[in-house]
């Protein structure tokens, strides 16, 4: 498991990000700052680890594919989401690297295989994850 480290994800700004509104919008934003205490691997050449994208199973907010990165490489991770009291908990239930024309599977499961995704990626000037599809 890596340690933890210091992410830039979402980007900091001056101006105060919206706040919340789903639980989808919450645990992409709490993930967005815990990728480096979740992710398997250390990143490289002292990067940092921040989120580029969402997939989150499609009416489940429970199973989301996140994608993220040091600028260096990219990685995936598949988690699944219990909450309890306001807080999420998160298992890494498959860990992929990125292959010559798609993800190639390193550890775990990849039980949301095949399934209908939902796309979120982080818009700069609304300062939120925005729906893509």
């Amino acid at each position: 498991m890596a340690s933890p480290t210091a992410t830039v994800s979402p980007p900091e700004s001056s101006s105060p990000a919206p706040q919340p509104k789903t639980v989808r919008e919450k645990i992409m934003n709490d993930l967005a700052v815990k990728i480096a205490q979740i992710s398997p691997v250390e990143p490289v050449l002292g990067g940092h680890w921040f989120v580029d994208r969402f997939w989150f199973v499609n009416g489940s907010d429970k199973d989301v594919y996140v994608e993220y990165e040091d600028g260096h490489i990219l990685r995936r991770v598949l988690l699944t989401i219990a909450e309890s009291n306001g807080s999420f908990k998160y298992t890494v239930a498959a860990y992929f690297e990125s292959g010559e024309s798609d993800w190639v599977l390193k550890s775990g499961q990849d039980t949301q295989f095949g399934k209908s995704l939902d796309l979120y990626e982080y818009n700069e000037v609304k300062k939120e994850w925005v729906k893509k599809n």
